[in-house]
């Protein structure tokens, strides 16, 4: 059908035009863009979380470059520390060779006084972007301080209920500080509590026991025993302060030399036979004693012989002592009074031990409000007790309220104030302070005598130095060389240990620089997977569009022309 009215064909071949036009508009600007969600209207939920992804993919970015100023400031102090480290072994090392003899300590302290300045240059300068890890500027000792932490920005977050955080890592200045102005208590300086090695009781370790008395004699020749040939000699067995002992008279003659060897010609030739035949005397005259000891001299000296308590008396002493020797060998081949040696003293006697050591003094301390100090004690079977030494112990034992110990006997004084129903004897006897137990409780000697064990001795804060390093002068007698090295290595063990820490930040925040960078790739790649537009099926898709296009024309050039036609028939 034919109309005049409407041209079907025209109507046909616009809308194709039309539409071909839309996606041909369409094309061209995902062509132009790259973009196949250009706009929410493109595709409203994929351009929602596309303009979200990118703006996390900005503050990721933000991120590393934080991260990046994280780092420098981590390397600063790092190499700052290590550089520390460094010098404080020098510092060692100088000591070490301050304890050789005749060396000029003069020089040595020049040294040390140099390395400390080149340490303190170190601390000052390392600096970035006007922050400084290793110096802190607090009044209070570093104890006593808050947290005192600084953060690195380390991350951004975005959770499931799309809530956004910004993480960071901490640094606890307290670990890192070097030098801390006004409180100290930086690795370089004193901390303000300590009680260094607590005036040489630190490092105390008793652990005492005693045994039996004794001595030995030098064996001085034999000899050989006729009718009427003796020697007698007075023993005195287990006396000592608390009781006097037993005593005997004892005579050796050649009945008791030939019934202790089972001979006949009276001879005692050896140190060995000797023992036989006063061990006989002992046997036979009920003398708590033994011949056969062996502390000294071993069990077969062949120069020398030894007797010792059998500990048996009940007396509490353990002692033996031999005297008022007499003997009818006076004259031929024998010098006056010989007796074999029983004549001469003792080259070697141990009586009445009691179980007990002694500890220097060192150098004066405080006991702050803050600071204990904890030693075990065991005297005699009893459990071992742990006690402790605090500023109030301090105080009663000395009748202050400073909390100071500047003496052997102020220190003996606050032991025994602290253990207090230990039967532990602390005296203090010049720069020596004496561990023992208390004779009132335990007065047996010998094995009988009360162990006596101080030790594990601990503190709160644990050990640190009393000294800053720039205090540290062996040209002085304010402490021992011994005390300076384990105050400087114990300031090494500590920057090692913040080297350490520094350097596990280091590791972690050039992992999270990479992570950032490679999440910040995956964004890029996931929002491109949503909205970028595939290039190859845009141009072919824009091809052909562009074809149909001149074929829609065509189409609606014809459909014009059909009017023309049906015109001529009305001529």
């Amino acid at each position: 059908m034919t109309s005049i009215h409407t041209n079907l064909g025209a109507i046909a071949a616009l809308q194709t035009l039309r539409s071909v036009a839309a996606n041909l508009t369409v094309s061209q600007q995902q062509a132009a863009s790259g973009l196949r969600v250009a706009a929410a209207s493109d595709n409203a939920a994929y351009w929602s979380i596309a303009t979200t992804m990118r703006s996390d993919n900005m503050a990721i970015s933000a991120v590393s470059d934080a991260l990046g100023l994280g780092a420098a400031k981590l390397d600063t102090a790092y190499a700052g520390t290590a550089a520390i480290t460094d010098i404080l072994g020098e510092f060692k090392a100088k000591l070490v060779a301050a304890k050789e003899q005749g060396v000029d300590r003069a020089k040595i302290q020049e040294e040390l006084s140099q390395l400390n300045a080149q340490a303190e240059s170190i601390v000052e300068s390392a600096s970035f972007s006007g922050e400084n890890l290793l110096k802190t500027k607090s009044t209070l000792p570093l104890l006593e301080e808050g947290p005192m932490t600084t953060s690195v920005v380390s991350s951004f977050v975005r959770d499931a209920s799309g809530n956004v955080q910004v993480k960071t890592m901490d640094i606890d200045l307290k670990q890192s500080s070097m030098l801390n102005e006004g409180g100290g208590g930086g690795i370089l300086q004193k901390q303000i509590h300590s009680v260094g090695d607590i005036g040489g009781f630190r490092g105390t370790g008793v652990n005492s026991v005693a045994h039996q008395g004794h001595e030995r004699h030098k064996f001085t020749g034999g000899v050989t025993f006729a009718a009427g040939d003796t020697i007698t000699f007075d023993i005195n067995v287990d006396s000592g302060t608390h009781s006097t002992g037993n005593d005997h008279t004892l005579t050796i003659d050649k009945a008791l030399v030939d019934a202790a060897l089972g001979t006949t010609d009276g001879i005692v030739a050896s140190p060995a036979q000797l023992r036989a035949v006063l061990e006989r005397a002992f046997t036979d005259n009920g003398v708590p004693a033994t011949a056969y000891e062996s502390l000294f001299s071993g069990g077969g000296s062949t120069t020398h012989f030894e007797i010792g308590s059998l500990e048996t008396s009940g007396h509490p002493g353990s002692s033996i002592t031999i005297s008022n020797v007499a003997s009818s060998f006076a004259s031929g081949a024998y010098p006056a009074n010989f007796a074999m040696g029983l004549e001469d003293a003792p080259d070697q006697n141990h009586d009445n031990m009691y179980p007990g050591a002694s500890i220097s003094f060192t150098t004066a301390f405080t006991v702050s409000p803050l600071a204990e100090v904890y030693f075990d004690v065991q005297v005699g079977p009893g459990a071992t007790t742990t006690y402790t030494i605090n500023r109030a112990v301090v105080d009663a034992a000395l009748g202050t309220v400073d909390g100071y110990i500047g003496s052997a006997a102020d220190l003996a004084a606050v032991i025994s104030q602290a253990s207090i129903g230990s039967n532990l004897m602390a005296v203090a006897s010049g720069n020596l302070i004496s561990f023992s137990a208390d004779q009132t409780v335990y007065p047996e000697a010998g094995n009988p005598a009360a162990r006596v064990y101080v030790g594990n001795i601990q503190s709160n804060p644990p050990y640190a130095p009393d000294f800053d390093l720039a205090e540290v002068d062996i040209t002085q007698n304010v402490r021992t060389i011994d005390q300076y090295l384990r105050g400087v290595d114990h300031m090494e063990k500590m920057a090692i240990s913040s080297a350490s820490q520094l350097g596990a930040l280091q590791t972690r925040i050039e992992m999270q620089a990479e992570f950032a960078d490679k999440l910040s790739d995956s964004i890029d790649s996931g929002v491109g997977r949503l909205v970028d537009a595939d290039m190859n099926e845009v141009s072919t898709r824009l091809k052909a569009l562009q074809t149909q296009q001149q074929i829609a024309v065509q189409s609606l050039s014809i459909a014009n022309s059909n009017s023309e036609t049906l015109m001529q028939l009305f001529r």
